[in-house]
């Protein structure tokens, strides 16, 4: 009872939140200042993430969206604007190409300063939200991902945000819900479990909002960007799927049964069928677990993790999904289990979230912090990704425990007030 009441403690301690988000303020400005001079910590520019899509909006600002999709103009642009010889492939939709031209109208360091500060903060409000007072017990789930996120400058806080707020709307029978799932245009391929919850649940109210929404951004990217800017984009993705396929991407940093498959040396088709059993049997437990009439708190944690199963091509920044997912049972986890299986949920969270940072780690330190991070990584090829297997162990785990002990999932009064989400929205 003692060791209960410690865990419990730790999990919504006040104290340990001001304490991450202290280490999270301050390395968002250390970062925004290595972003706009490095040199100022005495370090030689690196390209990061947010480069990418600093670049990919200065290109968008000039007129020249386009050439974002093409690996020869964007190599070009990425050298130039950022003096080094490293690369990163364009294959987001013209949409969110459209917020990065916004976000380059400033200098580079204020415009990751903004990005990832507004972000993180919407995804902190949403994680609040789900998860009340163990938010400081799910930001120490998923430690490794939010520091990789605030580093990078990357958009998993916006997505996890958005998915978040999706399913705390749905939970309310909310039309309003298709404003968050229209938004996952940015990144559809994890609003995948979500759309079909969506559809199975037959809220055609909240498709036709996602509808509106989704035509409404894809009009506008192509009255700003021209008809031709499509093209362009699915030729970046047939260029992405091509180093994709030829294991030039690091696959350390993938979290996909592809990435596991192609790592441990299965080809490019073998590792994709097996992504594709994959997604198949996750879409189909998810809707056998839906029909068992999952609590909603549950059901909701379940979209989530499914959302992660789905698609090749998602990176560890992508878990911070995960973080909603917890944040739905950590409650729950906290009262029912035993300390030891906490430990060792706990110790799978940072291995799932963090290996991938930790390999990396690794490899800079080989390469003795060369400024020159090479696209076509080697090492980063031969080097195994072991998050999707460890993944797969974590859920299956925590779905163990919480069977197992027949937990009621609470509803929070059965929902979330329409009142409480609009407060949500204008915070």
């Amino acid at each position: 009872m003692v060791a209960e009441g410690n865990l419990h403690t730790q999990a919504t301690s006040r104290l340990i939140l001001k304490a991450l988000l202290a280490v999270a303020a301050l390395l968002i400005g250390v970062s925004a200042v290595s972003f706009q001079a490095p040199e100022m910590l005495g370090r030689e520019k690196t390209m990061t993430d947010f480069d990418a899509f600093y670049v990919a909006g200065t290109l968008a600002l000039n007129g020249r969206a386009a050439d974002a999709y093409s690996i020869e103009t964007m190599l070009v642009s990425q050298q130039q604007i950022t003096g080094t010889k490293s690369f990163m492939p364009w294959t987001y939709p013209p949409p969110f190409t459209l917020l990065v031209g916004g976000l380059a109208l400033m200098p580079v360091g204020i415009a990751y300063l903004l990005f990832t500060s507004l972000s993180f903060i919407f995804y902190l409000l949403i994680l609040r939200r789900i998860a009340g007072e163990y938010l400081p017990g799910v930001l120490v789930a998923i430690m490794p991902t939010v520091l990789l996120t605030l580093r990078t400058g990357q958009n998993g806080f916006l997505t996890g945000g958005l998915i978040g707020i999706f399913l705390l709307t749905f939970l309310n029978r909310r039309p309003a819900a298709g404003i968050p799932l229209g938004l996952m245009i940015i990144k559809p391929h994890l609003a995948a479990a979500i759309a079909v919850l969506t559809v199975v649940e037959k809220r055609w109210s909240i498709i036709a909002v996602a509808g509106g929404v989704v035509t409404a951004a894809l009009l506008i990217s192509t009255a700003v960007f021209g008809v031709a800017i499509w093209s362009a984009f699915m030729g970046g993705v047939r260029e992405s799927g091509l180093f994709l396929a030829e294991g030039y991407y690091p696959l350390f940093r993938m979290t996909s049964l592809y990435a596991m498959g192609r790592s441990t040396g299965l080809s490019a088709n073998l590792a994709l069928a097996l992504q594709g059993c994959g997604a198949l049997l996750t879409i189909g437990l998810f809707l056998y677990l839906r029909q068992r009439n999952l609590p909603p708190r549950m059901l909701a944690a379940t979209a989530c993790v499914a959302s992660l199963f789905i698609s090749p091509y998602n990176y560890d920044y992508d878990l911070a999904i995960l973080g909603v997912a917890i944040a739905f049972v950590l409650p729950d986890i906290i009262k029912m289990a035993r300390p030891a299986e906490k430990l060792m949920l706990l110790a799978l969270c940072w291995f799932v979230t963090g290996y991938g940072l930790a390999v990396n780690m690794a490899l800079e330190a080989m390469a003795h912090g060369s400024k020159e991070k090479q696209f076509m990584l080697g090492e980063a090829s031969e080097t195994l990704s072991l998050t999707a297997p460890a993944l797969v162990l974590l859920v299956g785990a925590a779905a163990l425990l919480l069977t197992r002990t027949k937990v009621p999932i609470a509803d929070e009064a059965e929902a979330v007030s329409n009142e409480q989400i609009i407060g949500i929205l204008r915070a």
